[in-house]
Order: structure tokens, then C-alpha cells, then sequence
């Protein structure tokens, strides 16, 4: 079919065309912000659940379930979730019975939420060691990590801060008990990160502890050839270094070459990018 347009142009729409359009319609994205893991909430009953007996008007069938004592016929009244803002249920030793609250109930240890088992080595956005749709956030050195995960068809991406689209299968990181050049081992998915192998060498064999990701930052890269990271200047300028903001690089041209300086901030300080400075 053509479509006849001012001085007599025309559009032409063919099969292909349409076909074309329905596939980049479906097309899926190439970045997707991960979903971020929701705490374990238990949902087998964790509460001796008392049946509505007209002296509550609510009660607690879960950690985050509440039943509304609507009815003497306890087959009618209704039970729901808490909302997404008061998600805990709780009971209360008032004639209210069972609330909804931004904390689990502190007397059942079971509705307490899951923390991270990801430790935080700075501040930033961190790869899974275990699994490429896993990522981590971390507010600051030893904070508590915020767990993502990524859809199927997606791995984590430092470039994205998320996830991007692939079809590469995951690398697998294996901790070396011998490693005589370095410290420290390479990511093997992205060279801004680097890891930390722990054994405890006082015991024979020695015994594994952990591993620990590491991360040079954005613009930076881990060269195993020096067990260090190394920042590529895009210009001349002062860059934060983005997993650790106390410290900065000053890029300038020596000898016609642009090279990055380490610098570091006072303790009490951070680099702003804003004010271009510690502040």
C-alpha cells in the first residue's frame, strides 16, 4: 500500500517493513536496572494463630500476613498482605491484636529479614562471585550490601551499573592457595574488579575463609602484571575515584602523555565532583 505525501512522495510499506517493525518492537533492551532481592519473609506460620474471638480486631496468620476480625464465622474474614511500606505483621498486646509495622516483630526471630552475606570492600556497585545475574550495591566500606538480580538473558554490567544483555556464559573464579605473583587475582568477567583469596596458613592445610571483590573503580582498570589498578585519564582534569570518594586523580600531560596522579583527601573529607575539590 502507498501512502501519498506533499509534492507527491510516497511512503512505501511493504511485508518486510512491517515485519521489521513488529521485530524491534519485541525486541528486548540491551540495559535493565536489576530488581533488587527482597529479605527472606517467611511464609509458614510463625505465630500460635489465634482464631477471631471477638477480642481483637485483627490478627497475624505470618511475618507479613494479617487477618481482619470481621466475622464470627472465622471461614469469612479476610487475610492480606501488609502493604508494601509496613510489610511486617505483628502482634500487639492491645485489643487491636495484630498491626502492620516497618519492622518484624521482635519477639519471632524468624521474621527478621535476611541480611547480605556480601562483603563490602568500598563504595559502588559490585559483581557476584557465584553467579553473573547476582549483583551488589555498597553505600560504604562495611555497610551492609544491597542484594540485585538480574532477568534471565542478563548478566551484571559495570559499564551499566545493571544489567546488560548476553548470550557469553559466566566466567567461573576459582581462589588460588599459591599465587607467588600477586596479592590479589583477577576477575576474570571485568577488569575493574579484582579479588582478595583468604586462608587461614596457621592450620595445615591451610583453610579457605573467603574472597573478597575488590574494585578499582570506574575508568580503572586491575593489571595482574602489577597487582594494581590503573586509571585511564580521558582528559585533563581531577576524577573521582568512584569506590573510594576520599580519593581522586589528578590527570595532566607530561611529555606530551596524559597520566593520572593518586591523591587522597583528608580523613574527614570526600572529593566532590561538583565543587571539583575535597570538601
Amino acid at each position: 500500500m502507498a501512502i501519498q505525501l506533499a509534492a507527491g512522495s510516497f511512503i512505501i510499506r511493504n511485508r518486510s517493513t512491517k515485519q521489521a517493525s513488529s521485530l524491534a518492537a519485541v525486541a528486548p533492551p540491551e540495559f535493565v536496572p536489576g530488581t533488587l532481592r527482597e529479605t527472606s519473609r517467611q511464609t509458614a506460620a510463625r505465630y500460635t494463630i489465634k482464631d477471631c474471638d471477638a477480642t481483637r480486631s485483627s490478627t497475624c496468620t505470618d511475618c507479613g500476613k494479617i487477618k481482619l476480625c470481621l466475622s464470627t464465622d472465622d471461614t469469612k474474614n479476610p487475610i492480606q498482605d501488609c502493604p508494601a511500606n509496613i510489610p511486617y505483621c505483628s502482634m500487639s498486646a492491645t485489643v487491636t491484636g495484630g498491626v502492620c509495622q516497618k519492622i518484624p516483630d521482635p519477639t519471632v526471630a524468624e521474621c527478621a529479614p535476611a541480611k547480605s552475606t556480601f562483603t563490602c570492600t568500598g563504595v559502588g556497585f559490585y559483581p557476584d562471585l557465584k553467579s553473573c545475574q547476582l549483583y551488589h550495591y555498597c553505600s560504604a566500606l562495611g555497610a551492609v550490601a544491597d542484594d540485585y538480580e538480574c532477568p534471565g538473558g542478563y548478566r551484571f554490567s559495570s559499564k551499566a551499573n545493571g544489567c546488560a544483555l548476553s548470550s557469553v556464559a559466566c566466567p567461573t573464579f576459582t581462589c588460588k592457595l599459591d599465587n607467588p605473583d600477586a596479592v590479589y587475582q583477577a576477575y576474570p568477567a571485568d577488569t575493574q574488579y579484582y579479588v582478595y583469596c583468604s586462608y587461614d596458613r596457621t592450620k595445615s592445610p591451610p583453610s579457605f575463609l573467603g574472597a573478597y571483590v575488590l574494585s578499582c573503580g570506574q575508568g580503572a582498570a586491575y593489571n595482574p602484571a602489577t597487582d594494581r589498578c590503573v586509571f585511564t585519564c580521558p582528559k585533563e582534569g581531577l576524577f573521582v575515584d568512584s569506590a573510594n570518594p576520599r580519593q581522586y586523580y589528578q590527570c595532566y600531560y607530561l611529555n606530551g602523555v596524559l597520566v593520572p596522579r593518586d591523591m587522597v583527601c583528608a580523613a574527614t573529607q570526600k572529593f566532590s565532583t561538583a565543587d571539583n575539590r575535597c570538601i
